[in-house]
């Protein structure tokens, strides 16, 4: 990754790269909470330039991913058990916005995103070293799959929102490490298809029912997995 692009559009190329490279590095944990973010080892690690890297953390800061301060400059946001029942509670809740109105609204094309959504979320390849929704592509063909099924509400703002709170959820979840046991994982196949079948079925109380037990049952085993660790 280097800054030889010239032009805006080059630069804005740059600076999203450079963000999109942050954001999961610090999903993944390897930027680990409370680290303190320093521009000239981030144009190391990232190789560019210190403007794309201010854009990204201004950019990061807005979405609560990095926090900045006039102290300390740029820090990983810190985690903890209230903030993750603050953002599982409000992924259930615009769940239960969105998915009425996609339903309301969704057309035969939505139908059709969804349905090729799960079959490559399903679809892909295990491998031997992560399970599937701990490798990267798994995790984004698992967020494009929730992403699909709320497409067609026309709130884009709401969208976006669950977007990053689906990524936030995925940190904990991938700080803490493998917290589901393979049965639980089939469990969560099974959700899918329901999910699938209720949306395109058109009925709105059984989908958003089984999309907040979903998150919430999610929730349940990083709660629980987090106990066990700290009573070890």
């Amino acid at each position: 990754m280097t800054d030889a692009p010239t032009g805006r559009r080059g630069l804005t190329t740059l600076a999203t790269s450079v963000y999109d490279a942050v954001r999961e590095d610090i999903v993944q944990g390897i930027l680990a909470p409370g680290t303190k973010l320093k521009i000239a080892a981030l144009q190391s690690r990232y190789d560019c330039g210190a403007s794309p890297i201010r854009e990204a953390l201004n950019r990061l800061s807005m979405e609560r991913f990095v926090i900045q301060s006039d102290q300390r400059g740029f820090v990983v946001a810190p985690i903890s058990l209230d903030d993750f029942d603050e953002i599982t509670e409000t992924r259930c809740l615009l769940y239960s916005l969105l998915l009425p109105l996609a339903i309301e609204r969704g057309d035969q094309a939505w139908e059709e995103g969804i349905i090729i959504a799960l079959h490559r979320l399903n679809k892909l390849p295990r491998s031997n070293d992560l399970p599937l929704d701990e490798s990267l592509a798994g995790r984004l063909a698992h967020k494009k799959f929730h992403r699909s099924l709320i497409a067609a509400s026309p709130s884009n703002f709401l969208i976006e929102m669950l977007d990053i709170l689906f990524d936030f959820a995925d940190r904990y979840r991938l700080l803490v490490g493998r917290i589901a046991p393979e049965e639980l994982r089939g469990e969560a196949v099974r959700e899918h298809a329901e999910l699938v079948d209720h949306v395109i079925s058109r009925r709105t109380d059984e989908a958003v029912n089984l999309a907040v037990h979903h998150v919430r049952r999610t929730a349940a085993l990083f709660r629980n997995h987090i106990s066990l660790v700290k009573s070890k």
